[in-house]
C-alpha cells in the first residue's frame, strides 16, 4: 500500500458540500461547493436550483 492519491486530490480535498432546498418539490440535496455558481438541477423534478438563493 502506498500513501500516493489519485490524480485531482490535492484540488479537491478542500471541497465541502453545500445542501440546497428545491423551491418547487422541497426536495433537499447537495452539491460541491465549487458549484455554487452554476445553476443546479433538482434530482427529483429535474427543475433549475440557484444555490445562491435555494440553500437548506
Amino acid at each position: 500500500m502506498t500513501n500516493e492519491h489519485c490524480p485531482g486530490f490535492e484540488s479537491n480535498k478542500s471541497l465541502a458540500e453545500v445542501k440546497l432546498k428545491c423551491p418547487a418539490c422541497g426536495t433537499e440535496f447537495g452539491i460541491f461547493s465549487d458549484e455554487t455558481e452554476k445553476t443546479a438541477k433538482c434530482p427529483d423534478c429535474g427543475v433549475a436550483v440557484d444555490p445562491k438563493t435555494a440553500k437548506a
